[in-house]
């Protein structure tokens, strides 16, 4: 696994700060080799993270205050051994731009410690326009779910 893509929808809540606390978790583990970045399917390039998703992320260790936005491309999902979406819309997105991309989409939220039965059940909610509370909730599920992604890839579960 050399290359894992998050995506969201704008690129500025979830796949931001899932990209940049799955580095963290790669630089804390030292691994090595690996490509994370992050985009999203209906995002306006050059875009920063609201204040208040840079402010919980922080919260959790994650600076994500450098991140600009970019839309995904064909070819971020070509390169991507694995690309980890949001939701359900997301898939559906990718797989318009790509539809030999299917066996490389995964639903994030799967990886939860308390990942539902159904795909809808398994979407993480977007937090934006929403409060501190709805940032929190969203980036802790990510942080759980990237936990159980990095054991699941390295075979090597993380004292959290």
């Amino acid at each position: 696994m050399n290359n894992i893509l998050f995506v969201c929808t704008a690129n500025i809540c979830r796949s931001p700060f899932a990209e940049n606390a799955f580095k963290m978790i790669l630089r804390d583990t030292k691994e090595d080799g690996i490509k994370v970045h992050s985009a999203g399917v209906n995002a306006l390039p050059g875009f920063t993270p609201p204040s208040e998703a840079i402010r919980i992320a922080r919260e959790f260790g994650v600076d994500v205050s450098e991140h600009t936005s970019r839309s995904i491309s064909i070819g971020m999902i070509k390169e991507a051994d694995i690309i980890l979406v949001m939701d359900l819309f997301h898939i559906e997105k990718i797989l318009k731009i790509e539809g030999e991309s299917y066996s490389k989409l995964k639903l994030l939220g799967g990886y939860s410690t308390t990942s539902g039965h159904t795909p809808e059940e398994n979407e993480i909610p977007d937090p934006y326009g929403f409060t501190s509370f709805h940032y929190r909730s969203s980036f802790n599920i990510i942080l759980d779910c990237l936990y159980n992604l990095y054991k699941e890839l390295f075979n090597n579960p993380i004292n959290k």
